[in-house]
């Protein structure tokens, strides 16, 4: 099977994106700040009310809560800008270029505008779908991706990519509630 489509800046930062929502470290980080601030403006409070300063507990109260619930939308938006800084700078000579993959059982053949590699289907570790782009994992880390309002025939894509997924016995994880949160 050949697909033909471009790639834009859109479909690499959702890329990044569901790559650092999927990572243990980063989701571990995200985490940790958002809780352990609020637990230290809240244990301030607590000490601040033991010592009868009430307007110096309420206003650490107040910032605990605030930033456990406004923390994670300025965040979001952090991670968004950081990641479309990375791709302006690094991937501005991808962008809106022509590629073509063809994926057989054997290996899967990509072109770009002069250049073409050949990568073996052993070197998938994982298909990954979420409701705007499908992800073909290597095993280096690195992904083809395939943003699905790009590709006229993406029924036809996706049964394919399940095929392949179950002649290679890897996975194919298929997420339709993923967004960026």
């Amino acid at each position: 099977m050949t697909i033909d489509y471009k790639i834009d800046e859109n479909d690499f930062l959702t890329h990044q994106l569901f790559v650092a929502s999927k990572s243990d470290r980063i989701k571990k980080k995200r985490l940790r700040n958002k809780v352990i601030l609020p637990l230290i403006y809240v244990a301030f409070g607590l000490l601040f009310l033991f010592e009868d300063k009430h307007s110096m507990s309420t206003i650490f109260f107040i910032i605990g809560v605030l930033w456990f619930f406004i923390y994670p939308l300025w965040e979001r938006r952090h991670y968004t800008k950081h990641y479309q800084g990375f791709i302006k700078e690094n991937y501005k000579d991808r962008l809106g270029r022509t590629a073509t993959l063809e994926f057989s059982n054997d290996y899967i053949l990509a072109k770009d505008n002069g250049s073409e590699s050949k990568v073996l289907t052993t070197e998938v570790e994982e298909i990954f779908e979420i409701p705007t782009t499908i992800f073909v994992r290597l095993k280096g880390g690195q992904s083809f991706i395939l943003p699905k309002d790009k590709i006229s025939n993406i029924d036809n894509v996706t049964t394919r990519l399940k095929e392949l997924a179950d002649y290679l016995k890897i996975k194919y994880e298929r997420d339709d509630n993923w967004k960026w949160k």
